[in-house]
Order: C-alpha cells, then sequence, then structure tokens
C-alpha cells in the first residue's frame, strides 16, 4: 500500500514538471536560455559578418581616395580671394577642400608629465577639473603666437636619434 502512494506522488511529480516543460530527473528549474544555432544558421551569419567587413573594407577605400583627391595645405594658395570655406561649399559636396589632420597622439616625457600633474594638483585646490588637452590648446595657442610654422620646424630640425644606437645589439 506505501508503494501505490509513491508511485501516485511520482506520476503526479513527474506530471508537473512536464506541464512546465521540465525533462524528468533534470534538478533546475531554469531552461537553456538559448538554443545552439543549426550549421546553416552559423554560415549565414559568417556570410553576414563576412558581407559587413566587405563593404566596411570599401568605404575605407573610397574614404582614403577621397582624401587623396582632396589638395594639400602646401597646394591650396592662401591668396584666391575666396576663403576656405567658401571654395568648400563652391563644390556643392558640402565639405572643406582642405582635410582636417588625423588625431595625433601625445607621449609625454617625464617632466611634461610632472607639470601636468602640478597642473591637476592646483586645479583640485580650487575645486576645479583642467584635462590635459586643454593645457595642450593652451600652449599651442600661445606657441602659434610666439612662432611661425617655419620657425618651430627649424627650431625642432635636424636629427632625430640624438644619442646612442637603435635597436638589439647583435653577437
Amino acid at each position: 500500500m506505501a508503494d501505490d502512494g509513491l508511485d501516485e506522488l511520482e506520476r503526479e511529480a513527474e506530471e508537473r514538471r512536464r506541464r512546465k516543460g521540465r525533462e524528468p530527473g533534470r534538478g533546475s528549474r531554469n531552461p537553456p536560455s538559448k538554443r545552439r544555432p543549426t550549421v546553416e544558421e552559423r554560415r549565414a551569419a559568417a556570410a553576414a559578418k563576412r558581407e559587413e567587413e566587405r563593404q566596411e573594407r570599401q568605404r575605407r577605400q573610397e574614404e582614403e581616395q577621397r582624401e587623396a583627391e582632396e589638395p594639400r595645405d602646401s597646394e591650396l594658395s592662401p591668396g584666391d580671394g575666396a576663403s576656405e570655406e567658401q571654395q568648400g561649399n563652391e563644390g556643392g559636396s558640402g565639405r572643406l577642400k582642405k582635410a582636417r589632420p588625423k588625431s595625433i597622439p601625445f607621449y609625454p616625457d617625464h617632466d611634461n608629465e610632472e607639470y601636468f600633474w602640478a597642473i591637476r594638483m592646483a586645479a583640485a585646490e580650487r575645486h576645479e577639473s583642467i584635462p590635459s588637452t586643454a593645457v595642450l590648446r593652451l600652449a599651442l595657442r600661445r606657441l602659434s603666437e610666439q612662432m611661425s610654422p617655419a620657425k618651430v620646424v627649424q627650431e625642432l630640425g635636424g636629427p632625430v636619434q640624438t644619442r646612442g644606437k637603435m635597436g638589439r645589439p647583435r653577437r
């Protein structure tokens, strides 16, 4: 008689599991969140990814060609009578003919980094936040007021390597 009661309870539990979508004998109440993709789905996803990459490469190539076709700073003549904005808008593209240079990373040496930290500390004392880019913009603005680009090149020109040999020594 005790066996009938246990069998009855096991059947009820199995039926509840079936209604909830659980497999008998599995302890997890959380069903798998996602089924594994089929071979066709994986192939379609890979093909879509390759197509996106191809379109991105094509867009980059077109952009590089446009940049190559635009005149350089030295090719623009300053005395044409029209400003750069007017020259760029005459073409109908809405873009300036003179391309903006790409972002240039700045790697400060130890002394410059210490100066940046001193500026940060002085700003913190006044409860202000001064980013390093603002300091660089101020320095470039002051430099442009004091020196022409040709003078800067003359000042900094010369051999880049100032001391020692480059590379790993060979035996």
